[in-house]
C-alpha cells in the first residue's frame, strides 16, 4: 500500500491519509474506524429478531441486517464531505466493480437531515399561513407536506442500495416519472374496471388495479440486464411508490380547497401512514422481479415466476386489507398500523436476501 494512502476497513478500498471519509462507501473514517475494527469480528447481531429474518431470507452472503443499523449512523455527526461523497455516488466513476462492491454496507443516515430539512420548510410554510394568514403558502404547504415522509423514506432506501450504482438524478426521475405515469395508468385501468363503492370487494379490486398500475412501470424501469441486484428493484419501486404517493396526497389535499383544518389532517394522516403504503409496497415486487430475473433482461416468465407473484400478492393483499372499512372503535389507525409493521417485516427480509447476494457475489468474485 502506498505511504499516503490508507485502506478503508469497511469497503477496503483505498483512499489518501488526509481524507476523513472513504470515497466509495462514505465511511467516516476519523471516528468510525477503530469502532469497525473492534467489532467486526466480535459483532454477531445479537438481536433475535432480525436472526429469524436472516434466516428466512436465506442466500450465502455472510452480511447479516441488524435493526440498529437502520439508525446507528443517524445520530453521529457527519461532514460535508461525508454528505458529498453520498451524492455522487452512482455516477460511471463512482460505482464499484462487482468485485469491489462494499461486502459490509453503509448505514444510512442522510435521509434524516432531508427529512428535518423538509419539516423545516414545511412548518415556516404553515407559519406564513396561520400567523400572516398569507394564501401564497398555501401550494408550497400542500407539496411539500405531501412530499416529506416518501422522499424521506425514498432517501432511505437510496442509501440502503449497497451496489451504489444507480444515481440520485435518475432515482428523482424515476420519482417523477414513475409517480406520473403510474397515476395514468391506473386512471386507465379504472376506467375499464370500475369500482362503485369502496366496500370489502372494491377494495381488493383497487388494490389490484392500483398495485398493477404501479408493476407497469416498475417493470418498466426493470426491463434491462443492468438492474441485476436486489437491492436496486426495492429502490426503483419505492421510487415509482413515493412518486405516487406524493402526487395522490397532493390531490386529495388540494380537493379539499380552503378548507385548512381538512387539508392540515389530510396531510399529516397521509404522511404517517405513508410508511406503510405505495412506497414499500412497490418496493417489494420491485426487489422480488430482480430476484427471479437476475441479470437477465425482463421476459414475461419472470412475471408468472411463483417467487415473484408471491410477493406482488402480498402487496394487493396489504393494500386491499388497508383500504377495507373494517369497524375501528378507535380513531387510531390501529388496522393501518399492524398492515405497516407485516410490511416492514417484509421489506427487512428483502434487505437482508439483497444485503446477502452482494456478499455472496463480492466473495465469487474475489477467489
Amino acid at each position: 500500500m502506498e505511504k499516503n494512502t490508507k485502506e478503508c476497513p469497511n469497503c477496503k478500498k483505498k483512499t489518501s491519509n488526509n481524507s476523513k471519509s472513504c470515497s466509495s462507501c462514505g465511511l467516516n473514517l476519523d471516528s468510525d474506524e477503530n469502532y469497525m475494527r473492534a467489532k467486526e469480528e466480535t459483532d454477531n447481531g445479537n438481536d433475535s429478531f432480525l436472526s429469524e429474518l436472516n434466516k428466512i431470507a436465506g442466500g450465502s452472503g455472510k452480511v447479516e441486517l441488524r435493526l440498529r443499523d437502520l439508525v446507528v449512523n443517524v445520530f453521529k455527526k457527519h461532514t460535508p464531505e461525508e454528505r458529498e461523497n453520498t451524492f455522487i455516488c452512482g455516477t460511471a466513476k463512482t460505482s464499484p466493480k462487482e468485485g469491489e462492491i462494499c461486502s459490509k454496507w453503509p448505514k444510512p443516515w442522510l435521509f434524516s437531515r432531508v427529512f428535518f430539512l423538509f419539516a423545516i420548510t414545511f412548518a415556516g410554510l404553515v407559519a406564513l399561513l396561520k400567523i400572516f394568514e398569507n394564501i401564497l403558502a398555501y401550494p408550497g404547504i400542500i407539496f411539500i407536506g405531501a412530499l416529506i415522509i416518501p422522499f424521506s423514506l425514498l432517501i432511505f432506501f437510496w442509501e440502503v442500495n449497497a451496489p451504489r450504482n444507480i444515481n440520485i438524478f435518475d432515482v428523482v426521475k424515476i420519482f417523477f416519472f414513475g409517480g406520473v405515469f403510474s397515476l395514468l395508468i391506473t386512471m386507465i385501468l379504472s376506467r375499464v374496471v370500475y369500482v362503485r363503492n369502496v366496500d370489502y370487494i372494491g377494495a381488493i379490486m383497487i388494490g389490484i388495479i392500483e398495485e398493477s398500475a404501479k408493476f407497469i412501470v416498475v417493470a418498466y424501469f426493470l426491463k434491462g440486464s443492468k438492474e441485476k441486484y436486489i437491492l436496486n428493484g426495492l429502490l426503483l419501486g419505492a421510487a415509482v411508490g413515493a412518486g405516487f404517493a406524493v402526487f395522490e396526497t397532493a390531490g386529495y389535499a388540494f380537493a379539499y380547497g380552503f378548507q385548512i383544518p381538512t387539508m392540515m389532517r389530510i396531510i399529516y394522516t397521509r404522511g404517517i401512514l405513508a410508511f406503510g403504503g405505495h412506497i414499500v409496497w412497490a418496493a417489494m415486487y420491485g426487489a422480488a422481479l430482480v430476484m427471479v430475473k437476475e441479470d437477465n433482461r425482463l421476459k414475461f416468465k419472470y412475471i408468472t415466476n411463483i417467487k415473484f407473484l408471491k410477493y406482488f400478492i402480498i402487496a394487493v393483499a396489504l393494500h386491499a386489507v388497508w383500504d377495507m372499512p373494517i369497524s375501528n372503535t378507535s380513531n387510531l389507525p390501529i388496522i393501518q398500523g399492524i398492515l405497516t409493521i407485516i410490511a416492514w417485516i417484509v421489506i427487512l427480509i428483502l434487505i437482508s436476501t439483497g444485503l446477502k447476494q452482494i456478499s455472496s457475489l463480492s466473495y465469487s468474485n474475489r477467489v
